[in-house]
Order: C-alpha cells, then sequence, then structure tokens
C-alpha cells in the first residue's frame, strides 16, 4: 500500500461516533464553522453517516458555528458515484439482458454449463436462470472479478469448461447492455475502482470504522493514494492489535477466524437463552426497563421475527421506535393483496381467490351491488367445503348455479383477470390500483394510509420501468410473468419510515458498532443470523469464494468476531452493561442455534458455556408468562331447542360429549376449514356408500355373483359421482383418493359376491327411516328416530341382517364401537354412570354408540325381525375388507340402547349439556375453548 495511506487506530474506551468527531475537529478554529468539504468521508451504512453528520452539527453548535460536510460517503458510492450512476443498468434492466442474452446464445452448445437442459424453456426458465447469473456477476463483482475473468484463474480450473461457457453468456449480455445504450454496474465499479471519480476539492480520504469493504475497495483506495491523495484508514482497536487488520482496516481471518482462538470478556450472566421469538421479545423488554437507570440504553435486533414481536410490544406501551432500513414491504396489507393476485392471474387459483373474497376492497370491485357480505362468503366455504375447486376455470365445470351470490363473482373475476391480460403491465398495475384505491381517501398522517400508498406508487413506477424496459429488450412477458417480475421487485424495496420524534432505535447488527450508548441489549444472536449462514451458489461455492478472496463465511466470522469483541470491550467495567440474546426455537417451530461468537471464551470456560446455551428443560431458567386470567367467559344461554327427531348420530355425539353437542346443535356452530384440499371422512364414504347403492339400483348387478362385473359396476358409479361433484379435473389429491377409492371397492366387490354365493340378498338400500312423510315412526321418547339404514339384506333362510358399510383406515368390530367394557382399571366418570348398563358374565358396558342397536329396533316395528347386524368393513388395507357380524347382538342389548337413548332424549330436552368430555373426539372447538372448556365456559346454575 502506499505511503499515501495511513491506518489509524482507535482504542475501545471511547466509542466510535465520539472517536471519529473528535478526530475530524482536530486542528479547527472553533470560531469558524467546521469546513470539512476537502475531506470524502466514507462510512459503512447510512445510519452511521446520519449519527455522524449529527454529532458534528452538534460539536459545531456548541461554538455557535455550523458544519460543513458535503462528502459523506457509503463505500458503494465511493465505487459508482451518483455523478455517474445513470450510466449503470437498474436491477431490472440487468434481469432482461440476461433473458434476451439467453434467448440469444445457442444454449445446446453449452453443453459443460447445461449437459442436460429442461424440455420446457419459456420465461419461467429464462428468468429463474437470468437471476441466477445476475447474483453470480454481482459476487464476483465484489472482487472486480467477470465470467471471462474468472475462467483464467487457477481456483476454477477444475470447472474451466463451465465458467467458458459462462463468459459466453455474459459476452451476450454485455452486448444487450451495449445496445440499449447502459453498462453493467460491476463493471462500472471496476473501472471507477482504477480510475476514481472525486469531488474536484477533495484532498483527503478518510475511511472510518468500516470492517466490512468490498475487496474492490482496495484499489480504489491504493488508485486515490496513487493520485497523490492523504488517506487515512481509522480502525475501532487498539493499536496493539495493529497486525490482525488488513491495510484497509478489515479483521483478518487468522487472527479473528473461528480457529483463531479468541477470547471475549462475555461472561455467562450477559447471554440469555430464551425459548422463543415471544420470550426473546419480553425478555428483551424486561432487560430494558433494568438498564434504562443506569443510562442511555440502545437495542440491536439480529431476527427479524423477535425484531416485530418488539415493535408490537413497544406499540402496546407508547413507545416510539425507528428502523433505519425502512420497513419491509411485506408488512404493509396491499402487498398480500397484490401477491395473491399475482397467484390468481398465473394459475386462476381459487385458494388465492377465496382468500381475496375476504377483503372488502376487492368485493367492492367484482360485485359493486353486492347485497349481503354474509351470503356470499358462506357460500364460498360452503362451495369450497362440498366441490373443492383448484382454480376458476375448474369451478365453472361444477354446479355453481346452485350458488347464486358467488356465481357472478367468480365470472366477474375471470373478466377481470381477461381485462388485465390484454393491457400493457402499466395500464394493467394502474387499472387494478384504481380499481382497489380508486374510491378510497388518503390522509398521509392516519396510520398505514402513507405506507399504501407509497408501496402502490412504487409498483406503478416498477411496472412502468417493466413496460419500457421489456420493449427496449426485445421481449414479450405474458401478463402473468410481467406482474410476477413486477412484484419481485417490488419485494427487494424497503418503504420509508418519517423519523421524527422517536424514543428508540431498532438498528441492525452491522449499525451497532457506532452505536455510542453505554447500555446495549443485542437479541437474535443465533447462527441463522450472526454471523449468518452463507446460502451455497450453484457455481460459486463458500471454498471457490475464499479462493477468489470474495467474500466468505470465514472473513464474515472475523468481521462479526472483531465487532462482538468491540461492543463488549467498549461497555467494560463501569463503562457499561452489554447483554445478548438467543432462542431455541422459531416462530415457526425450527430449532435455532446460538450463535459460534457466544463460544469465544477461555478453554477451561468452555464446558459452562456449552451447558449454558444449551440448558437441560429441567435447568432452564424460562421466565414464565403470567398467569392466565380469562378477560371473560362464555356465557351460554344454554336453551335445548325442541327435540322432534333425534338420528343415531346425534345420539353418539350427545354421548362422546354434551357440551360439543349443544355448540353444534344447539347454537349452529361449525368450524369452517378454509384450507382443505382432499375429502375428508365423511366425504370419502359417502362416495363408497354411493357406489353400492347405484349397484342395489342397477336391477341386473343386484344379483350378480361375479366379482368382476360388480367391481366395473361399483367403479363406475364412484368415478360418476367424483366427476359430478369435483368436475372432470378434480384437485390432485382427491384423484389420489378415488385411487385408494377404487382399489378398495374392487377388492370389496370379491366380498361382495361371496356374500351372495352365501345366499345374502340386498332388499332396501340406503333406506330412509322417520321422515316427515313416514306415517309410523319409530319414536324415542316421542322424538322421530330418523336416519339412513345402508343396506338391509335377507338370507336364503328368512333371516334378515342390517349391514352398515364403514371406511375408516383401520377396521373395527362392531361391539367394540357400540360398546366400552367396564374393568377395574377404567377411570368412570359421574357423569357417564347413566350410560352404563349390565352385559353377561357378571361384566358392565357403556354405550358410545346406539346406532345397529337401534336400527334394528325400527325394522322390528315395521314387522321384519332383524336377528343380525354387521359392519362391511372397507379399511385402507384392503387385505382386511370383510363383513363383521356382531356376536352375541340380542334383544337385551336392544332393550338397554332403547333406554340409553330414551334417556339422552330427556337429558337433551332438559339442557343437560355440562360438563363437557375429558378427552373429545376431535378438536374442532378446542381454539374456541382454549382447550380447556371448563375454565374457558362458565357453567350452567346448580
Amino acid at each position: 500500500m502506499s505511503s499515501n495511506v495511513q491506518r489509524l487506530f482507535w482504542s475501545w474506551d471511547s466509542p466510535v461516533l465520539d472517536r471519529a468527531v473528535e478526530f475530524l475537529c482536530r486542528g479547527w478554529d472553533s470560531t469558524r464553522a467546521l469546513d470539512l468539504s476537502r475531506s470524502l468521508l466514507l462510512v459503512p451504512n447510512g445510519e452511521a453517516g446520519r449519527r455522524l453528520r449529527e454529532a458534528l452539527a452538534q460539536a459545531a453548535n456548541q461554538t455557535g458555528t455550523a458544519a460543513i460536510v458535503p462528502h459523506l460517503w457509503l463505500p458503494e458510492q465511493a465505487l459508482l458515484p451518483q455523478s455517474r450512476r445513470f450510466e449503470a443498468a437498474t436491477p431490472l434492466q440487468s434481469q432482461m439482458a440476461w433473458q434476451r442474452a439467453l434467448e440469444r446464445i445457442a444454449i445446446d452448445s453449452l453443453t459443460a454449463l447445461f449437459p442436460k437442459l429442461p424440455a420446457e424453456r419459456g420465461w419461467g426458465w429464462h428468468a429463474e436462470t437470468a437471476r441466477m447469473l445476475a447474483e453470480l456477476k454481482m459476487l464476483l463483482g465484489t472482487g472486480g472479478l467477470t465470467f471471462a475473468a474468472t475462467a483464467n484463474l487457477p481456483a476454477v480450473q477444475r470447472d474451466a469448461a463451465r465458467w467458458h461457457d459462462l463468459a459466453k453468456i455474459e459476452r451476450a449480455y454485455f452486448e444487450e447492455l451495449a445496445h440499449a445504450n447502459v453498462s453493467d454496474a460491476q463493471m462500472l465499479k471496476r473501472r471507477h475502482a482504477h480510475t476514481p471519480v472525486l469531488p474536484e476539492e477533495v484532498e483527503r480520504i478518510v475511511v472510518l470504522a468500516s470492517p466490512d469493504l468490498p475487496p474492490l475497495l482496495d484499489e480504489w483506495i491504493a488508485a486515490c493514494a496513487k493520485r497523490g491523495l492523504q488517506v487515512i484508514i481509522a480502525v475501532h482497536a487498539p493499536s496493539s492489535l495493529e497486525h490482525t487488520f488488513d491495510s484497509c482496516g478489515r479483521p483478518l481471518t487468522e487472527y479473528w477466524g473461528e480457529d483463531a482462538g479468541n477470547s471475549l470478556p462475555i461472561q455467562d450472566r450477559q447471554i440469555h437463552v430464551t425459548r422463543d421469538p415471544s420470550a426473546q421479545a419480553a425478555t428483551t423488554l424486561g432487560l430494558m426497563r433494568e438498564l434504562v437507570p443506569h443510562g442511555r440504553t440502545a437495542l440491536g435486533v439480529c431476527d427479524a421475527e423477535v425484531g416485530s414481536l418488539i415493535l408490537e410490544k413497544l406499540t402496546l406501551e407508547d413507545t416510539r421506535s425507528f428502523e433505519p432500513g425502512g420497513i419491509p414491504v411485506q408488512r404493509e396489507g396491499l402487498w398480500h393483496v397484490l401477491d395473491c393476485f399475482r397467484v390468481l392471474l398465473g394459475s386462476g387459483s381459487w385458494k388465492a381467490f377465496a382468500a381475496l373474497l375476504r377483503i372488502e376492497e376487492f368485493r367492492s370491485v367484482i360485485i359493486p351491488a353486492n347485497e349481503s357480505t354474509a351470503a356470499l362468503l358462506r357460500q364460498t366455504d360452503d362451495f369450497t367445503s362440498d366441490h373443492l375447486p383448484v382454480t376458476l376455470p375448474h369451478a365453472l365445470e361444477l354446479p355453481l348455479a346452485d350458488y347464486p351470490a358467488l356465481q357472478p363473482a367468480v365470472e366477474n373475476t375471470l373478466e377481470l383477470l381477461q381485462s388485465l391480460r390484454r393491457l400493457s403491465p402499466a395500464k394493467a398495475a394502474r387499472m387494478l390500483i384504481l380499481k382497489l384505491l380508486g374510491e378510497r381517501t388518503f390522509n398521509p398522517e392516519a396510520p398505514g394510509h402513507r405506507e399504501r400508498t407509497e408501496l402502490a406508487t412504487e409498483w406503478l413506477r416498477i411496472a412502468e420501468e417493466l413496460e419500457l424496459e421489456a420493449r427496449r429488450f426485445g421481449l414479450k412477458p405474458r401478463a402473468e410473468d410481467a406482474f410476477a417480475l413486477s412484484l419481485e421487485c417490488l419485494a427487494q424495496s424497503r418503504l420509508a419510515e418519517p423519523r421524527g420524534d422517536i424514543d428508540l432505535v431498532l438498528q441492525g447488527w452491522l449499525e451497532l458498532l457506532w452505536e455510542r450508548s453505554p447500555n446495549l441489549i443485542v437479541s437474535g444472536l443465533n447462527e441463522e443470523h450472526v454471523p449468518g449462514i452463507f446460502i451455497s451458489h450453484p457455481f460459486l461455492p463458500d471454498g471457490m469464494r475464499a479462493a477468489l478472496n470474495l467474500p466468505c463465511q470465514n472473513t464474515r466470522f472475523a468481521r462479526d468476531a472483531f465487532i462482538l469483541a468491540a461492543l463488549s470491550h467498549q461497555r467494560l467495567g463501569e463503562r457499561g452493561h452489554l447483554q445478548l440474546l438467543c432462542g431455541q426455537w422459531s416462530e415457526d417451530g425450527d430449532a435455532l442455534r446460538p450463535s459460534r461468537l457466544l463460544f469465544l471464551c477461555d478453554d477451561k470456560a468452555l464446558p459452562q458455556r456449552v451447558a449454558h446455551l444449551f440448558p437441560k428443560e429441567e435447568d432452564q431458567q424460562v421466565e414464565s408468562e403470567p398467569p392466565r386470567s380469562l378477560a371473560w367467559t362464555l356465557k351460554p344461554d344454554w336453551i335445548s331447542k325442541p327435540v322432534e327427531s333425534i338420528s343415531p348420530s346425534r345420539l353418539r355425539e350427545y354421548l362422546n360429549c354434551p357440551f360439543r353437542f349443544y355448540l353444534t346443535h344447539g347454537k349452529g356452530m361449525n368450524a369452517v376449514e378454509t384450507g382443505k384440499r382432499e375429502l375428508d371422512a365423511a366425504e370419502f364414504g359417502q362416495i363408497i356408500h354411493h357406489a353400492f347403492h347405484q349397484l342395489f339400483q342397477d336391477s341386473e348387478m343386484r344379483e350378480s355373483t361375479h366379482p368382476a362385473k360388480i367391481a366395473d359396476c361399483l367403479e363406475a358409479a364412484a368415478r360418476d359421482y367424483v366427476h359430478k361433484q369435483y368436475g372432470q379435473r378434480p384437485a390432485p389429491l382427491i384423484t389420489l383418493q378415488l385411487e385408494s377409492i377404487l382399489q378398495r371397492l374392487r377388492h370389496a366387490a370379491g366380498i361382495e359376491a361371496t356374500n351372495r354365493q352365501k345366499g345374502w340378498q340386498c332388499l332396501d338400500a340406503e333406506l330412509q327411516i322417520g321422515g316427515k312423510d313416514d306415517a309410523s315412526p319409530f319414536l324415542i321418547a316421542d322424538a322421530r328416530l330418523s336416519g339412513r339404514i345402508d343396506r338391509v339384506e335377507q338370507h336364503t333362510d328368512g333371516t334378515l341382517r342390517i349391514v352398515d358399510f364403514k371406511t375408516s383406515d383401520k377396521p373395527r368390530q362392531p361391539h367394540e364401537a357400540h360398546v366400552k367394557i367396564i374393568t377395574a382399571r377404567t377411570k368412570l366418570a359421574e357423569a357417564d354412570e347413566w350410560r352404563c348398563f349390565d352385559l353377561s358374565e357378571g361384566k358392565r358396558g357403556m354405550w358410545l354408540d346406539l346406532q345397529l342397536p337401534l336400527y334394528a329396533a325400527a325394522m322390528k316395528q315395521r314387522g321384519r325381525n332383524v336377528s343380525s347386524v354387521a359392519y362391511f368393513t372397507l379399511p385402507k388395507s384392503i387385505q382386511d375388507t370383510e363383513i363383521l357380524e356382531w356376536k352375541g347382538f340380542d334383544e337385551a342389548l336392544i332393550a338397554s340402547a332403547l333406554d340409553c337413548a330414551a334417556e339422552a332424549v330427556q337429558r337433551i330436552r332438559a339442557g343437560r349439556f355440562w360438563p363437557p368430555a375429558e378427552r373429545p373426539p376431535n378438536s374442532t372447538f378446542d381454539e374456541i375453548l382454549l382447550h380447556d372448556p371448563l375454565h374457558s365456559v362458565q357453567p350452567p346454575l346448580a
């Protein structure tokens, strides 16, 4: 490095900001303005620059003067000055140029790069490959390398042929940019690194505490020194460590890397291991309350999940916070609306359509004169649950006319999508924004309004640029491709947040080196975030990055080890406090690892540190949540509806859990499964029931004993039902389920044929009893027994049998499904005593289901004595398909079942729905009951 380059080391006993101000004010005549116009100051990030300007202004203000700081740059500006930025291709232009290059070049000739090409090489393949090449270009660009230059380096000789192929695409890419009169940004940076573009008055370059400079900046610094400019590299570390930094102030990996054996002055008590983001956010705020009385306290956030929760908690406490990096567009609701439109435009997804219907602005566009939102959403849920549509065109194949509120919404949405497809990207974006937001009045001071309008404006700008650049590069994306690309560009944007009067700044990891507060809390210090994990590029693995002197995993570790060392040394002893937090689990339940930086301690202390960072469950000190107290309890009216009819299935629900029976049938509550993608158990079984019913309806097949013919009939009936209910192209999972149904039916056909050969013939199928037109219904405590008997069979000897089809995955004996045998080990609740009865041989049983005995009793009233009952099981394992008779079924069981049913009806009439079952049969109401109905529901008065 030239003699004009000087490294300046600051000790850790003062903050970076104070040292920088002190250095820049050296020799200043305080009676005049602090004029730094001859100095170009280089800072690591925008927040550091803002703080430096503010600190210099405060220093000058103390003497009644001002600070003139015209040249405060980031490293990016040094390599690509604002005055030359117009020459550089935008990211979107680069994407288009790469895609155009891939279209032009003879891809088939690049056999080293693409040994096997995909069959479809349309827009999607070109766009994805272009993104990968653009990323590779940027990674190499940090070191001033091109594909062509890299191909000739020793580090890549094993893959030289592949790199030469990449170089051919790169040449085509450069030609496309030249044709568009723009230049590749990385090539411009390389040019400006060798020939810096500087303000004329600058005589001195000062690089201030920037441990993460790109490798290409070395050449820029050398070129500035070669011009005779004085270059000062300020490093925030004591001079005793100058040998551990390179000439530009970066930590060297041999001294700061993972294998360097560093030990940081951090004690176990400074490290807080929390279970999840919520606990981490709560612990962070607790530490802040402890530290604020001791002086200024700052907060660093390395994990976005934790950061969002901290923001929520700060807002609840009326603390005004600010994120220097801006707000991700994904936090704005309009982003998610546009993203749903992207999916809808690309695939016609019913799921995206159903999600958009929940949004008022979309409903007002699709059905401006909609009379009932509730009816529309109810029909949408019903249609989705009943027919499982995949796309909007698929929905048109289904009985949509039966849903009058929904049908126009589907048709109008399809018209809107066609209109968007006919328009250019910019016009389509403007049309959509006007339809969604055109009628709204926005107030910049209202929460969320400014962010929404800023996002809409930025998206419109991107759409216009996309349209212009696609035309310039000769690309013709489909409407859905252009829409997706515009959102991809928008996703990289950040919404500016007005700073205003704030109480706290939420800083990122790389901004903390410039934090002057004596007390510092850093959350999210997990390996996934600090130092983070480089996602390996298919053409540039981490080992190759290191060989090419590019930023890699080891250089990042060295950088972060130095930063943590600086943060800790600056706050040693009486100078302040440093508190570090890491989590064990993410919000999604993924395991997280403590940052490797937290293991930088003495060898003797390492075992204890490991134990501290990986606490055993019983040793872990987790700040317990405050005792849960409900704001209110649910207060049912406990009023029962009149019981004019009762079905075996409703009786089973009451036996399973009286309270959940009340919620379902007394209050009409049901869960809506919005993400349903396949048949539920009832729908699966309904198809099999339908198939056997059609078999009975066919007079020719009713008496057939030919397994293959029976199977063909059953399969045809099942297929017809599925196509009628779910369309000719049902959802993929339904198609798989249909295959399972057909397999079960084909095997069951053999059982059916054998059953007939044994003398059994079907008298009735799907026999309805207890309907309103039933002149002599079977009564249970004056309530009609209503239901549908799957099959009534008669043997050649004249005996009758009731058969019920069961399609659960595992077969179950009828007596096991109906009666639970009570043993000495059975924990029987007092509330269940009324369901119990005496069996033979001194045993006792408890009724779980009453279906078959009640059906037998109803048939007896009709003059048809049923001597046996059975299950026709069609389980997942087809080898277990068989007809299972209830052995020992007799009149005593029927009589006991009738007594139990009568008691249940009387209890329902009396409104006896308490207590709830300890182990309910399903989790339908668990969420609303907080998994604890005994405490979340106010019981009836005794």
